[in-house]
């Protein structure tokens, strides 16, 4: 029972249960409870969708290791609580746990703990806007998955600098760690989720539907549930659809969303990311009923960002427009404009200018089109930088709409 959980999962295989046997059998407060307890609490999470166990679990682990003087046992247990708060979308939590962490891995030889913490420091960078504060903890990340000689935390550590990248408009070292994740596993949804948006928004379409079909091939083969690879294409399809025009798959996207929603405990990073992906549907439908279910749901992410290249606070706007209320969007896009400014996240900079363009030619109030000509213009440059060919020619249609 206290043998290491393995990274993904979805691979646990009853150590809930099994656990629980174990901490029948020790002294309670006990520093053997202390490590049964750490593995537990994330055991008992995934296993059993029960966040209240899981963080007295990793709690009452926490006070054993200090009173035992265990940094091991602390650097392990805050790499699992850093790990249910992650996925709880509480990502500035996860982070000070991961930090407290990195200090312990100083001073502990405990490699497959410390890459946990590694990840997670690095992961609650990227996904709060510290795109220069996450680099760092990425290229640790990567070297100590080539020390551990481990494939699933090599294809991690590729996946998560390919989004890095990404969301930086470096295509070419994006295309880079994705190739090197899919050598290594040529079926991983987050590679596959990455690259398909990547060729997208280069207007690679015939290859980005290669990417898709194996995406798909992926979920097929994964039962149903919430699991990323069903949240990944109910994501992943609306975006492609933005990006390409195209409407095909959407059913598919829709099914997928459903499996993650409908399963307990949903409200999570997959659930939101499955959200975001219906707020796309909502906004190209006009739905504005859909919209305001999506909205409310994803209020909670303002001043986030998703597991592959999106701003929530970019579909906030958009799903505040859909539903009428153009001053409330405007405030989302100016949030989602700072935050990929002073982040560095370019494509997304140059999406949310287009979109937020789009919203002021049609609320149409005093100073809007000015604005609106301004982001164009912003828009254009960056698409133009990065060969963003499908933006770029969005952003000259819009143009010539104002100019006339």
């Amino acid at each position: 029972a206290q043998h290491p959980l393995p990274l993904a999962s979805g691979m646990l295989g009853g150590a809930a249960q099994l656990i629980h046997r174990a901490l029948e059998l020790v002294q309670r407060d006990s520093h053997d409870e202390g490590r049964l307890l750490s593995q537990y609490s994330r055991a008992v999470y995934f296993e059993e969708n029960d966040l209240e166990t899981a963080r007295d679990a990793y709690t009452r682990a926490l006070a054993i290791a200090h009173r035992e003087n265990d940094a091991d046992l602390e650097l392990r247990t805050l790499a699992e609580a850093a790990n249910i708060d992650a996925f709880q979308g509480r990502f500035q939590e996860s982070l000070e746990k991961s930090l407290q962490g990195l200090e312990l891995a100083r001073r502990v030889d405990n490699p497959r703990a410390e890459i946990s913490v590694q990840f997670w420091a690095g992961a609650g960078r990227l996904l709060t806007g510290d795109l220069q504060g996450a680099k760092p903890h990425l290229e640790s990340l990567r070297d100590l998955a080539d020390r551990l000689r481990d494939s699933v935390w090599s294809t991690t550590a590729f996946y998560v600098s390919a989004i890095a990248s990404a969301y930086e408009g470096d295509w070419g070292a994006a295309r880079r760690f994705s190739d090197q994740g899919l050598a290594i596993s040529p079926m991983d949804s987050r590679c596959l989720a990455t690259r398909m948006q990547l060729e997208f928004e280069l207007g690679e379409f015939d290859q980005g539907e290669v990417y898709l079909e194996r995406l798909l091939e992926v979920m097929r083969l994964v039962p149903s549930g919430p699991n990323f690879e069903h949240m990944l294409p109910a994501l992943a399809i609306p975006l492609a659809a933005r990006v390409g025009g195209g409407a095909h798959h959407i059913e598919t996207a829709e099914a997928a969303a459903d499996a993650v929603l409908t399963a307990p405990n949903s409200d999570t990073i997959l659930g939101r990311g499955v959200r975001a992906g219906l707020g796309f549907l909502a906004v190209q439908r006009g739905d504005a009923t859909a919209a305001a279910e999506h909205y409310a749901s994803l209020t909670s992410s303002r001043g986030t960002v998703a597991t592959i290249p999106l701003v929530f606070d970019h579909i906030l706007g958009l799903l505040a427009q859909t539903m009428g209320n153009l001053d409330l969007g405007a405030e989302h896009f100016e949030d989602a404009l700072a935050l990929c400014r002073k982040a560095g996240y370019r494509p997304e900079l140059a999406w949310t200018c287009c979109d937020y363009a789009d919203m002021l030619r049609e609320r149409d109030a005093e100073g809007d089109r000015v604005k609106a000509v301004s982001l164009l213009d912003e828009s254009l440059a960056i698409s133009s930088e990065l060969g963003m060919r499908p933006l770029m020619e969005r952003v000259l249609s819009r143009r010539e709409i104002l100019g006339a």
